[in-house]
């Protein structure tokens, strides 16, 4: 039995492209779930070693 929580999340279809198109690049490809989990954990590690702090500025476009 898995002991990850499931959850959804909305992305615009600009950043779901940019997703599939990470995912498929790879080989073997990747799934967008493991794309989206590895992204989050960076964020996290990036806030706990204080290279990113919060609050995260809400609203703005991130640069790709």
């Amino acid at each position: 039995m898995s002991s990850k929580v499931r959850f959804s999340v909305s992305l615009d279809p600009k950043t779901n492209q940019a997703i599939e198109e990470l995912a498929q690049r790879h080989k073997p490809e990747l799934s967008k779930s493991y794309i989206v989990e590895y992204a989050l954990l960076r964020l996290l590690k990036a806030m706990d070693s204080k290279q990113l702090l919060l609050p995260l500025e809400v609203g703005h476009d991130l640069e790709r």
